[in-house]
C-alpha cells in the first residue's frame, strides 16, 4: 500500500473569506484523501500558538496556509525564526486582497487551490527578510497608500472587496506627506547610496500590492530579486491625480515621478517624519531596517 502523505491546513477564521474553508470542509478532506493525503486542520487563535510546536514534533509533507498575505507571512516568519525547515507549501488565498496569490496565479476558488496541490509541482519562490526575522511575501511599504490595507474597515473589505482599498486610497490623496528617504542598495554587483524627497516607497516581491495588479510587470516571485518603487515628491497637484490613475491602470513604471530599482538587499534609515509602514498589508514599525531577498528556501504549489 502506498504511504499516505500528511498535510496541515492552517487557516485564519478572521480573514476576509474564511467561510470558504469552513463551508468546504468535507470537499477538502475528500479530494485530498482520494489522492492519499490526510489533512489536519489548525485554527489560528491569539489565545494559543502551538503551530511551531506541532511542526517541530510532527513531520508534515504539505503545509496549507489559508488567509491573506499578512497571515501567510506572519506564519512563515514564526517557522523561520524557530529554524524549522519549511514543508512544501500550498496557499488558499482567502484574504480580501491576496497580492502574493495573484502573482502566482493560484486561481479563484477552492477547486483551483486543491488542484494546485494534486496536479502541480511545487516550485521555489523568493521572499523578503526584514532584520533577519520578519518575512514578507508581497510588500514592505511606507508613505502614501501604505496604510490602506490595515486602515480600511474590515466589514467594508468583506462587503465590497478591493473597491474598499480604492476608496480609501482616494481619501489619502488629500493628505500627502513628503519625507526624506535614505537607503543603501546592493543590486548583486554594486552598492548605491540613495537620498530622495519622496511620498511613497515600496519593496515588492512580485507584481501586485494592495489590490493593484502588475505594478511592476517584469517582476517575478522567483527571479531572485526584490524591486523598489519610489514615488518622488510632487509639487504640481495635477500630477498627483495622474499618479493614482497610473496606479489604477498599471502604468506607474512609465510615470516621470517614479523610480524603480532591482536589488538583492538594502538598508533603510528610520524616516524622521511620522509615517505609516505596511508589511504585507499589516501595520509595521518605522525603524532602521535591513532587507534582503531569500531564494531557494521556500517551495509553493503553483
Amino acid at each position: 500500500m502506498k504511504k499516505l502523505k500528511k498535510a496541515l491546513l492552517v487557516y485564519n477564521p478572521k480573514s476576509g473569506n474564511s467561510n470558504v474553508i469552513l463551508n468546504n470542509f468535507d470537499l477538502i478532506v475528500t479530494k485530498l484523501l482520494k489522492k492519499g493525503i490526510i489533512v489536519t486542520f489548525y485554527s489560528i487563535n491569539k489565545n494559543y500558538n502551538k503551530l511551531c510546536d506541532i511542526l517541530a514534533s510532527e513531520k508534515y509533507d504539505i503545509l496549507i496556509l489559508s488567509g491573506g498575505d499578512g497571515t501567510l507571512s506572519r506564519t512563515l516568519s514564526e517557522i523561520y525564526v524557530k529554524n524549522i525547515k519549511f514543508p512544501k507549501v500550498a496557499i488558499f488565498p482567502t484574504g480580501t486582497s491576496n497580492d502574493f496569490g495573484k502573482s502566482l496565479n493560484l486561481g479563484n476558488n477552492i477547486d483551483d487551490w486543491i488542484y494546485n496541490i494534486l496536479i502541480k509541482e511545487p516550485k521555489y519562490v523568493d521572499f523578503g527578510l526584514i532584520n533577519g526575522k520578519k518575512i514578507f511575501l508581497s510588500s514592505y511599504a511606507s508613505g502614501l497608500f501604505s496604510k490602506i490595507s490595515y486602515n480600511t474597515d474590515k466589514n467594508l473589505k468583506k462587503t465590497i472587496g478591493k473597491v474598499a482599498y480604492y476608496l480609501n486610497g482616494l481619501t489619502e490623496l488629500t493628505n500627502i506627506k513628503k519625507f526624506d528617504l535614505k537607503m543603501k542598495i546592493f543590486d548583486g554587483e554594486n552598492y548605491e547610496e540613495i537620498e530622495e524627497k519622496a511620498i511613497l516607497f515600496m519593496i515588492l516581491n512580485g507584481k501586485s500590492v494592495a489590490g493593484f495588479d502588475e505594478i511592476i510587470y517584469n517582476a517575478d516571485v522567483n527571479d531572485e530579486f526584490l524591486h523598489i518603487l519610489i514615488v518622488k515628491n510632487i509639487d504640481n497637484p495635477l500630477d498627483i491625480s495622474k499618479i493614482f490613475l497610473d496606479l489604477l491602470n498599471n502604468n506607474l513604471m512609465n510615470n516621470d515621478y517614479v523610480r524603480i530599482l532591482q536589488i538583492k538587499k538594502c538598508e533603510i534609515k528610520k524616516i524622521e517624519e511620522k509615517i505609516g509602514v505596511s508589511i504585507d498589508g499589516e501595520r509595521g514599525k518605522n525603524e532602521d531596517v535591513s532587507v534582503k531577498v531569500i531564494s531557494n528556501k521556500l517551495k509553493i504549489f503553483y
